[in-house]
């Protein structure tokens, strides 16, 4: 059994591409297919034989979310590490005998209980700090084409960011790893540089590295145990952040 912990918060400021779409509201609770988005992500979990608990982190309780699993609510902490980081506290004090969660942002809707349940299979090791998801590009563009991932391209494959992946609740709440320094920065390439080494950096965005040999050379520098993991998964990668990817989505789920 493994506790979960759903990253619900942020809301959608003036620019953002789904401002219109939130109106005011998170973005994890804009409605797709006739349900907010968290709902069907938090469906999915209550669906997975191998959950036991499951944390809403970034929105308030309401009677209207349906969770048929132990569940608990936590404020928005403010920035995306703040809010593993409160989650880690929170399941290492409610669970001490677990020693790794799963990790799910609000925004993948298509994510199913079968998918949930193959990434926990694969969380095989309790010497992993980090289990992080990629998806390949052929996956992607196979099951949505023209969804406009942004991919990595490595030696041995082109791959996107998953939405599920799992974390060593001791690394998360180490004060003094650094991988949360890799997530605060994900989007500025130069900060990045400054963490991992503008070496390993430049072979990255180059497609000198192997997928292993990427995954290998970033956890050394990080001071962590972390394994990639190829899924077969195209619905954790397609995280709704545009009004197109909303609408892709939104028929599929229809079907």
């Amino acid at each position: 059994m493994m506790d979960a912990i759903v990253l619900a918060g942020g809301k959608a400021s003036p620019g953002d591409p789904l401002f219109a779409e939130a109106n005011g509201v998170p973005k994890s609770l804009i409605p797709i297919a006739g349900k907010p988005m968290v709902q069907w992500v938090l469906d999915a979990l209550c669906g997975a034989a191998s959950i036991d608990f499951i944390v809403v982190v970034g929105v308030q309780p309401d009677n209207s979310f349906r969770i048929t699993r132990p569940h608990s609510f936590l404020p928005d902490a403010g920035s995306l590490l703040a809010n593993i980081h409160q989650a880690a506290q929170f399941l290492e004090e409610l669970h001490p005998d677990q020693s790794h969660m799963v990790s799910l942002s609000a925004d993948i809707p298509a994510v199913t209980s079968e998918m949930i349940e193959e990434c926990i299979r694969r969380y095989d090791s309790p010497d992993i700090d980090i289990y992080y998801s990629v998806v390949s590009k052929q996956t992607m563009e196979e099951r949505y084409p023209g969804s406009k991932r942004t991919y990595v391209n490595l030696k041995d494959v082109q791959v996107c960011g998953g939405d599920v992946n799992c974390f060593k609740k001791k690394s998360a709440l180490n004060p003094a790893s650094t991988w949360g320094d890799l997530i605060l920065t994900r989007k500025n390439p130069i900060k990045q540089a400054a963490i991992i080494g503008f070496g390993t950096l430049f072979r990255l965005y180059t497609g000198q590295l192997t997928l292993q040999q990427a995954a290998d050379r970033v956890c050394r520098k990080l001071g962590v145990k972390g394994k990639a993991l190829v899924l077969p998964y195209a619905e954790i990668g397609m995280d709704v952040d545009k009004p197109f990817q909303h609408s892709i989505v939104e028929r599929d789920l229809l079907r």
